[in-house]
């Protein structure tokens, strides 16, 4: 379950990197624009609707290839057993009785 949702927040992470960018810039744009706007001193606010521009399909390719890349890094990384060096001794019981749990121990 764990590495579900690693993977699923290493592929919706690039996308959500992607859209506060593209909003970043927006931002970016607009304030460039009012900056211009009041260096020239315009006193005409034109509020003629228009209509929304998508993001570029360049925009959304590298978003999902991006999501796709970072998710098979992970998911090849979360499956991908690691092997620690030694031996493994199984839980047994000691000399005195007591439970000992089961440990690798380097040869």
């Amino acid at each position: 379950m764990k590495s579900i949702f690693i993977s699923l927040l290493f592929f919706f992470g690039p996308v959500l990197l992607m859209f506060v960018m593209r909003y970043l810039g927006l931002l970016l744009r607009i304030w460039f624009v009012w900056r211009r706007q009041n260096k020239h001193g315009k006193d005409v606010i034109d509020i003629t609707p228009q209509k929304p521009h998508p993001p570029s399909i360049w925009f959304i390719i590298f978003a999902v290839v991006a999501g796709l890349v970072i998710s098979g890094l992970v998911w090849h990384r979360l499956t991908n057993e690691s092997r620690p060096g030694g031996v493994y001794i199984p839980a047994h019981m000691d000399k005195n009785g007591n439970l000992a749990p089961g440990h690798f121990r380097n040869r």
